[in-house]
């Protein structure tokens, strides 16, 4: 089965993902989950990048969070999942100069991690936010979007009072978030559960909507000044031009994507899929 996985990544390697648009995705790495992985019936569902070419993985169901190393090699946290007693709802994790940063919904709080997932301190948030989803930007601040507050706040060393963003004030309807992202200029985006993108720039300004036109969106990413919006089956494209864009089928469906520069990681049931957006 992984043969017939690694032969489909490199005959769509020879073809690029769109080849009726400017952009096409070029696979750089098939990395496969190690056996423990599997041993131990982890099944994570998020992901994002560290440092030296390593991921974070969270199970959000068990708790557990992962760290992936290039060649297999992995290391798992103290203070989270089967070696812990903590009950919790994490909810994201991402990479800073600082370490990673981890949030809990139900903790209502933050916590920071060195690079060998050792906890160095944690942080609870005042006003009492709940956060549900998160994303973090260019100089390491922290977004947290709370739908009790129906508001996005920023985390930097502490929890700023007021709300970033208001979108009481902004959109005229309770938005029902999927994914929020963050590009390298600091701007914003708001994936609905419509699949309508919501920009803001970099001081929380509202710019404008745009319907993703993708049936069922599920991930906004940013990638060489473009956002893009895909769905579980890997069906993508650019918010501005509408350029079709897609995953490669061996890697759907798509559990979570995360993006850094020029590249986007895709999770999948049992690997993770680096690829190379390229436009033309």
């Amino acid at each position: 089965m992984r043969q017939k996985i690694i032969r489909e990544f490199f005959f769509l390697f020879a073809f690029p993902a769109s080849l009726i648009s400017q952009v096409s995705l070029d696979i750089v790495e098939y990395r496969p989950f190690p056996e423990k992985i599997m041993i131990l019936d982890l099944k994570p569902d998020l992901i994002n990048w560290s440092i030296a070419n390593q991921f974070i993985l969270l199970d959000k169901s068990r708790q557990e969070l992962i760290g992936l190393g290039p060649f297999g090699d992995i290391i798992f946290s103290s203070s989270f999942g089967l070696r812990s007693q903590r009950y919790g709802d994490l909810i994201w994790v991402g990479n800073s100069a600082s370490g990673i940063w981890i949030v809990d919904r139900l903790e209502n709080q933050i916590t920071l991690l060195d690079y060998q997932l050792n906890p160095i301190t944690s942080d609870g948030f005042e006003p009492r936010i709940f956060p549900e989803h998160a994303a973090i930007g260019p100089w390491g601040k922290v977004y947290l979007y709370s739908n009790q507050y129906n508001s996005i706040f920023l985390y930097d060393q502490k929890l700023e009072q007021q709300p970033f963003i208001d979108l009481n004030r902004v959109i005229d309807f309770k938005v029902c978030l999927m994914d929020i992202e963050i590009n390298q200029e600091g701007e914003l985006a708001i994936l609905d559960c419509d699949g309508n993108v919501h920009l803001f720039n970099k001081l929380g300004r509202f710019r404008n909507s745009y319907p993703s036109k993708i049936k069922s969106a599920n991930f906004i990413v940013a990638s060489r000044n473009k956002w893009f919006v895909f769905n579980i089956k890997g069906e993508g494209k650019s918010i501005f031009d509408h350029e079709i864009i897609s995953i490669p089928g061996a890697s759907i469906p798509v559990l979570d994507i995360a993006s850094m520069n020029r590249s986007i990681a895709v999770l999948s049931n049992d690997h993770i899929l680096v690829l190379n957006v390229k436009t033309y």
